[in-house]
């Protein structure tokens, strides 16, 4: 086996250890839940791409997101069935694509493919890669697009160069329809490359250069338009969802706070990315210790070019409070490349020694870590992995109900987003918000409860069941 191919194995499995918590068991992430619930009712005819829905009781109508990433997860469970499996291989699908255009990218910036395990490496050092890329969040498929995007907007020489633009904003287009406007910072991409280039010193044909970058990011805001433009020609109904969709989830959630600090998301993304850049700082500084070499210009270029183009896709979200970390997912295979672009020289040369010690030591590493990759996840198959109480009560509970069944919840548990979620994955069972203290109300036959929760004894009766938290109760005939 080549070096190369050994050290793409080494990488592979370690990210598959990282993830091997989660992997094969069946917990999942709150959103990752309902989106996979909106794409079953996409599946079975219950809702359709642009008018969604999740369950009766918890977004009847589902304008939180745009379609994109629901509909094609649809698509996986009309070919292969509804099921937790099809939406964790669903999500495996996305990460070996956004894999594969890292190391597209990489190559596009001037490196061989034999050498692209090291941006590979850096991404999943990432501990918010290996905690998200398996939980069917839409920012792990938006990512496809965000690369090829990309990839379309960098500059080249040629007639082709509007072509590719205009691609570039076709896959800004269809990021867009993933998660919104998260996804549509590689529009700056002609000018970050300007920029550095100018800065630089690279002055050679820069007016030139600078037009060209005016007319591609020209060429893909035009594109977008078109499509946007297009699609609400061709479907009538989506002119609605995208009015819904960005008054109430984008300018209505402007001031929904859930970070302290508009720099929380900074922070964020620098506590996620220190990992490497200590390894940079390490890399670089034996480097120049050892061989009194300073990282190459053409690499300090490609790492100020992918990290400005980071950046563009961190610092916008700042303007709203409402944050979290998995929303700049989009954004680590640039870090990833940018900063394995300035260790590449180094790392390149120490792996490609042709030392029989070294090729063995790095066969056994392999075959390690292979081996635990697949250990571990065997371990883990199957078993709840997140939410363990409400997992493990849910099933000795729902072979009580029936499929579709209404089922009351009191209002106390009424914003617990993954209860609801659950149980309409499992059996489609929609979680009502009941009010007990009204009982003139018709009241569903059975009722769902925490543990802890009193429930009036004139209205329901308990059902006795080996349950840890919840309990299920019957009404009073």
């Amino acid at each position: 086996m080549k070096q190369s191919c050994l050290l793409y194995t080494f990488v592979a499995s370690v990210f598959l250890m990282l993830i091997s918590g989660s992997l094969l068991t069946t917990g999942m992430f709150m959103d990752g839940l309902i989106y996979g619930n909106v794409a079953d009712n996409m599946a079975s005819g219950a809702c359709t791409f642009w008018h969604p829905m999740h369950s009766p009781s918890l977004h009847a109508d589902f304008y939180e997101h745009p379609p994109l990433v629901m509909g094609l997860l649809a698509l996986f469970y009309k070919l292969f069935g509804t099921h937790v499996w099809v939406t964790r291989l669903f999500t495996m699908v996305t990460t070996v694509l956004t894999a594969w255009l890292t190391v597209r990218l990489w190559h596009r910036m001037g490196y061989e493919r034999r050498t692209g395990w090291i941006p590979l490496l850096m991404w999943v050092l990432i501990p918010a890669m290996s905690r998200n890329a398996h939980d069917n969040m839409l920012e792990c498929t938006m990512a496809i697009f965000v690369l090829a995007a990309a990839l379309s907007l960098l500059p080249r020489e040629g007639g082709k160069r509007l072509l590719h633009a205009a691609l570039g904003g076709l896959f800004l287009y269809l990021a867009f329809l993933c998660k919104g406007f998260t996804g549509l910072y590689p529009f700056a991409l002609p000018m970050i490359v300007w920029v550095v280039d100018w800065a630089m010193g690279n002055h050679k044909h820069l007016g030139r250069a600078l037009l060209q970058a005016v007319a591609d990011t020209l060429m893909a805001l035009s594109t977008f338009a078109v499509c946007f433009a297009a699609t609400g020609l061709l479907f009538p109904e989506a002119v609605t969802y995208f009015e819904t969709y960005l008054s109430h989830q984008v300018l209505g959630n402007l001031n929904a706070p859930t970070a302290n600090s508009r720099w929380t998301i900074v922070k964020n993304f620098f506590e996620q990315t220190i990992i490497l850049w200590a390894l940079a700082l390490v890399v670089v500084g034996v480097m120049k210790a050892k061989a009194h070499k300073r990282v190459a210009k053409a690499d300090r270029r490609v790492f100020w070019i992918c990290f400005l183009l980071a950046l563009s896709g961190v610092l916008p979200i700042a303007i709203s409070l409402k944050q979290h970390g998995f929303y700049i997912l989009t954004v680590y295979p640039f870090v990833a490349v940018g900063l394995g672009a300035i260790m590449q020289e180094p790392l390149t040369r120490w792996t490609s020694t042709e030392s029989k010690t070294w090729r063995n030591a790095l066969i056994v590493v392999t075959l390690l870590a292979a081996a635990g990759a697949v250990v571990l996840n065997a371990v883990n198959y199957g078993k709840p992995g997140r939410d363990v109480a409400m997992q493990e009560d849910m099933r000795t509970i729902v072979p009580l109900l029936e499929t579709g069944e209404q089922v009351g919840i009191p209002l106390a548990l009424s914003q617990e987003w993954s209860l609801y979620a659950y149980y309409y994955r499992e059996k489609h069972i929609d979680l009502k918000r009941t009010d007990l203290s009204q009982p003139q109300q018709p009241l569903p036959r059975h009722l769902l409860t925490d543990g802890s929760l009193a429930v009036p004894s004139d209205l329901y009766v308990e059902t006795p069941l080996p349950t840890q938290q919840y309990k299920l109760y019957v009404l009073k005939k």
